[in-house]
């Protein structure tokens, strides 16, 4: 352990300040992913009971889904190409965690046993995470 350089105690606040932000934007895109999906199911069940309400009357049928099935797709298709985006933010910050997570495991023999990989979720470890993470096969 005498080899190991003692990290600045401001850089280990800041980057527990930095954990604790990609925790919470993590925390946050699934609330907003559930979110926006609740309501796109909510949206498309009342639209298809509205639709068995107004099959009654053959004069305001046409006219109704017209107007309901296209805004139910495109809220649809927005929904979707926003729960993508979301996702790819909360793996932005699921691997800036894992970065953060693999620099405390060379702060010591004890901290490399406390953090391992056993200890925790851990993204698979390919070459393009690594590439991403910074690191090399030997980290």
């Amino acid at each position: 352990m005498a080899d190991t350089p003692t990290p600045d105690a401001s850089f280990l606040a800041a980057l527990t300040t930095e954990h604790f932000v990609q925790q919470t934007a993590i925390s946050t895109s699934i609330s907003e992913m559930a979110s926006r999906t609740t309501i796109y199911i909510m949206a498309l069940s009342s639209a298809l009971v509205a639709t068995g309400f107004v099959t009654q009357s053959s004069e305001f049928f046409l006219p109704f889904v017209a107007v309901v099935l296209p805004s139910v797709f495109l809220l649809g298709a927005f929904t979707v190409l926003r729960l993508v985006d979301i996702a790819a933010e909360n793996m932005q910050a699921h691997i800036g965690i894992a970065r953060i997570r693999a620099y405390y495991r060379t702060l010591g023999d004890e901290a490399a046993f406390q953090f391992s990989k056993e200890f925790g979720r851990w993204p698979k470890m390919t070459p393009n995470l690594l590439f991403v993470l910074g690191l090399s096969w030997r980290t």
